[in-house]
């Protein structure tokens, strides 16, 4: 049903509307509509484009970051390293302060703070600290000595306690501690004694100051409103100046500790939809996560998105302006035109239009008033040609005297005959009458088919008459084929052949013609077969398959084409004449003509 509704619509738009509104449907489906779909492909193009130059954009600067991050972390990795295996440590963490006089613990604690304010200088840590449980004086009074009581109670001590390898706190590890511990990104290993790997001596704390790291987030812009947040866990401990004051809800954290690490995932943040890259900063185990909002990547491409669409606009406005006046430029002269032709078809031949441009529209108003000259020219020769037909008609009137006069002097021939006892002549006379009057039909084209075979008797009786009884007939005519109609004189021509180009050329002179008529559905066919000398198949090709209209190729052949083109004409190119012959045994046409029950009107 839906497609008989649109395929009559399309039918409406091709049929009913106005040719203006035609033009302007194909000036929309040929130059708008493509133009609409180029638009809209360019703008998914650019906009992905700008995506992916955005997310690579974003990937390096990510890279940047995580590098810079990372660099800060290994220097305070390498510093931890350097300084677990210090002997000066070892002493000084190991050594019975009654047998360590105080000049020498002064003497090794300066040089200790000399040394670690070297690898401060030189590594840009921020503190470096050492933490011993054996109650020395440098131990309260120095800055990178302290005592391990001051840690011992501390959550990040008791972690510390249960893995021998390094430890990394965040400034929310250090919540119990005083707050001037609670600045920095630490790196805290357990100092055992050598003689005993599981008796603690003391702890070496390297500090990293959380400006630093800030300053290392903030350095390269993401977007414009992108941001990096450095997880511990599923805690949010620090983020750059667009991030600032986020903190990630404990879930989202958590989604994003196991999301699909080095490529870009989709969550929601705050209610925006954002892409987050990750990747996990070693051997702390902190993942540094940048966030870029939906709003940045498809900003660029939406405005340009809508910029394309507005000269999309504004070009097919300018577009359809120009057409419509093209078109109605174009379609005033056919207007014209259809008015003029109304008026033609309202009775005044005498109008004209006069021909503008010589375009296709300029040539069809030319032609336009050549036909109106011609018609009216025609329109005065049909005037003269009334008066000659009047004319005609008068002298057809007299001329019908003269098949009356003919019937009458036959009839007058027979009587004498009959009177002088010659009932050849009479027989003669009869026949010849009988011919002429079923000729002739009082002017009918068409009669019944047994005043067809009827006429085709009277003329086998005379040539017989003529000819000393040389042709033999048979007829076996169908009666429910007698009363049906068809053209008149189709059978006659088609015997005479038979008798003049068949049988009379044996060389005894006689033979045999065999006349079969009978119906086959809707159709009659009528056969004429006789056993003359037959004819070579080219000679039926050349007269029996010529095309309507075409002249005959075999001299003689005119008389068959007369009734081929007049069988075809009458009923159609489906029914004529068919021929089959055997060369010296005979032939056989076959006249196939539909099944008419009585007279068409004419």
């Amino acid at each position: 049903m839906r497609y008989r509704k649109w395929k009559h619509i399309f039918k409406h738009i091709l049929q009913d509307t106005g040719l203006r509104v035609k033009m302007v449907i194909i000036f929309f489906m040929v130059l708008i509509l493509p133009f609409c779909f180029f638009t809209f492909y360019a703008t998914r193009r650019i906009s992905s484009v700008i995506q992916e130059q955005t997310f690579l954009a974003a990937g390096k600067t990510f890279e940047e970051t995580f590098a810079s991050v990372q660099s800060r972390i290994e220097k305070v990795v390498n510093v931890t390293e350097l300084l677990i295996y210090d002997d000066m440590i070892y002493k000084m963490a190991s050594t019975d302060p009654q047998d360590y006089p105080a000049i020498y613990q002064l003497e090794d604690t300066n040089v200790l703070a000399s040394s670690f304010n070297y690898l401060r200088q030189l590594s840009g840590v921020e503190n470096i600290r050492l933490y011993v449980k054996n109650d020395y004086l440098y131990s309260n009074e120095n800055t990178c000595i302290f005592p391990l009581e001051s840690l011992s109670h501390s959550n990040c001590y008791k972690t510390l306690t249960q893995t021998p390898s390094n430890q990394w706190y965040t400034p929310l590890d250090f919540a119990d501690l005083p707050s001037q511990d609670q600045s920095f990104f630490s790196c805290m290993r357990m100092v055992y004694d050598p003689g005993a790997l599981t008796t603690p001596l003391a702890v070496l704390r390297v500090d990293l100051s959380k400006s630093m790291l800030e300053q290392a987030l903030n350095r390269t812009a993401i977007t414009q409103n992108g941001y990096i947040l450095l997880l511990s866990g599923d805690k949010t401990v620090l983020s750059s100046e667009n991030g600032a004051d986020r903190i990630l809800p404990e879930d989202i954290a958590a989604s994003l500790s196991q999301s699909v690490k080095d490529t870009w995932n989709t969550i929601e943040i705050d209610g925006i939809p954002c892409y987050t890259y990750s990747a996990t900063l070693p051997p702390t185990g902190w993942m540094l996560v940048s966030v870029v909002p939906y709003t940045d990547i498809y900003s660029v491409g939406r405005a340009m998105r809508n910029e394309m669409i507005g000269v999309m606009v504004a070009v097919a406005g300018a577009a359809y302006a120009v057409a419509l006046y093209l078109i109605n430029h174009m379609l005033r002269r056919i207007w014209l035109l259809s008015e003029t032709m109304q008026k033609v078809e309202e009775g005044d031949v005498e109008v004209r239009f006069n021909s503008e441009g010589k375009d296709e529209i300029g040539r069809l108003i030319l032609h336009f008033d050549h036909m109106m000259g011609r018609i009216q020219q025609l329109m005065e020769e049909k005037i003269q040609y009334g008066f000659e037909i009047k004319n005609l008609e008068l002298k057809a009137l007299q001329a019908q005297i003269n098949p009356h006069f003919l019937y009458n002097t036959l009839d007058t021939i027979n009587c004498m005959a009959i009177q002088k006892a010659v009932p050849e002549i009479a027989g003669v006379a009869t026949s010849l009458a009988t011919f002429y009057k079923i000729s002739l039909s009082r002017g009918k084209d068409r009669i019944p088919v047994h005043d067809e075979i009827l006429h085709a008797k009277m003329y086998l009786k005379i040539q017989n008459a003529r000819f000393e009884n040389r042709i033999h007939t048979q007829w076996n005519i169908s009666p429910e084929i007698e009363n049906l109609y068809m053209i008149k004189i189709v059978l006659q021509p088609i015997i005479e052949n038979a008798a003049i180009h068949g049988i009379y050329e044996r060389e005894d002179g006689t033979g045999t013609i065999t006349v079969h008529g009978y119906r086959e559905g809707e159709d009659i066919y009528i056969e004429v077969a006789d056993n003359g000398i037959g004819i070579s198949q080219e000679k039926i090709d050349a007269v029996f398959s010529t095309k309507p209209g075409e002249i005959a190729r075999e001299p003689g052949g005119y008389g068959i084409k007369n009734i081929i083109d007049r069988l075809q004409i009458a009923y159609g190119c489906q029914y004529g004449l068919s021929c089959k012959s055997i060369p010296g045994t005979g032939t056989a046409v076959t006249i196939h003509i539909p099944a008419v029950p009585e007279i068409p009107l004419e």
